[in-house]
């Protein structure tokens, strides 16, 4: 309910503006720029009027234009706008008192739509977008004019984006800096173990709390004795908390990763290049086959129609169609070749991916009996009978 009756209020003080702002015509021919203005504007155009009304005003002079662009920027809710438009109608020296007192008290109101929103940021080079528009940073730094209500806040720099979502209120100004920051909490179930952020080490209590840091990607690892970690890279958001909990140290990954089969990619290449001579096979054979249709109409229509052509003609067309069965035989012969020669490499693709499975699972099961093996000590002599596990399970 509150933004009709707000809405409404403006256009009642806009119409007032236009009516009082109305004056005689000039006794010059009219321009056919503000009549299209005034047209469109009765239309609701709003959009291709407000261009008229901009191109007349570029070379009219008259007063009454700037009046109109105010109140079509009011009718396309864009305060700011309105507002210069306003000023620059006040500008003008021969105005009437009432004129100048209306145009002064929808400033006033337009004023309450419309706030105030600095931005600055100490990375260089930064792209700074509102609302998807661009904007000069410096200008930004300054402040900038916009409607009250939410906007969104777009900082761009060596491949990141952060946004932000503000809302502004009226006569408030509101001051951010981008890209802000947020907060990276440490934790590891590891004794004596070291944090170590961006390559300097971060005390354990603080980490456990979070420690604060600019907006944007960040290393983390730990270390523990000679144990080192690899390295992560964690993508900080402005107000989020990011969590990184350590794994297993790296020594006990790569013992669990040594089992993993590893299988050679070269049966499947194989195996690949087997199918596609079978695809090309299929092709050929399609394409004669539509030959072969080809050459079965042609004969059929050569013995109807053999006794209404000259000798000529008949020897020609024969030709012709001998000349393409020898073509569509040749790829007969082809198809038939790369059918063959694309079951043999498909074959011989499969059984090298079935030979480098079995291959792998015997390196994995001699892999397996060797670390029981060597689990396997003998403490004193060998006639005690004594035996202690190393751990390898």
């Amino acid at each position: 309910m509150h933004p009709i009756r707000r809405t409404s209020v403006i256009f009642c003080l806009v119409a007032a503006l236009v009516s009082s702002a109305a004056r005689p015509a000039s006794a010059g021919a009219p321009d056919p720029l503000k009549i299209r203005c005034e047209q469109l504007g009765i239309e609701g155009r709003y959009r291709d009027a407000l261009e008229a009304c901009e191109k007349a005003a570029e070379t009219n002079p008259d007063p009454e234009l700037l009046s109109y662009i105010a109140q079509i920027q009011t009718a396309l809710l864009h305060p700011v706008q309105a507002r210069e438009a306003l000023r620059r109608y006040l500008k003008v020296g021969q105005l009437k008192p009432a004129e100048r007192k209306t145009a002064e008290d929808q400033i006033r109101f337009l004023d309450t739509q419309i706030a105030t929103l600095s931005v600055t940021t100490r990375l260089e080079g930064a792209e700074i977008r509102v609302d998807d528009e661009a904007v000069e940073p410096n200008a930004l730094g300054r402040g900038v004019s916009l409607p009250t209500g939410a906007h969104r806040v777009t900082l761009k720099t060596k491949g990141s984006t952060f946004s932000r979502f503000i809302f502004l209120r009226a006569g408030e100004p509101t001051q951010i800096e981008l890209p802000g920051s947020g907060t990276i909490a440490l934790s590891c179930a590891i004794p004596e173990v070291r944090f170590f952020i961006d390559d300097q080490e971060v005390n354990g209590a603080l980490a456990a709390r979070s420690v604060p840091r600019d907006a944007g990607s960040h290393r983390v690892t730990f270390k523990a004795g000679a144990t080192t970690w690899p390295a992560q890279t964690v993508m900080v958001n402005p107000d989020e908390r990011v969590s990184v909990v350590c794994a297993a140290p790296p020594a006990a990954q790569v013992t669990a990763a040594e089992p993993r089969s590893r299988t050679n990619p070269r049966g499947y290449w194989i195996a690949g290049a087997g199918l596609a001579l079978g695809g090309a096979a299929l092709a050929t054979a399609i394409y004669n086959g539509s030959d072969y249709d080809r050459w079965k109409t042609a004969n059929d229509d050569l013995r109807r129609v053999n006794d209404t052509l000259v000798l000529s003609e008949q020897n020609k067309r024969a030709q012709e169609n001998d000349r393409l069965m020898e073509s569509i035989q040749t790829r007969r012969k082809i198809a038939v070749g790369l059918g063959i020669a694309g079951a043999l490499v498909t074959a011989g693709g499969v059984v090298l991916l079935f030979a480098d499975s079995a291959a792998t699972e015997r390196n994995a099961s001699a892999s397996w009996f060797r670390k029981i093996v060597a689990g396997v000590t003998l403490d004193g002599a060998v006639s005690s009978g004594e035996i202690a596990w190393a751990g390898a399970w």
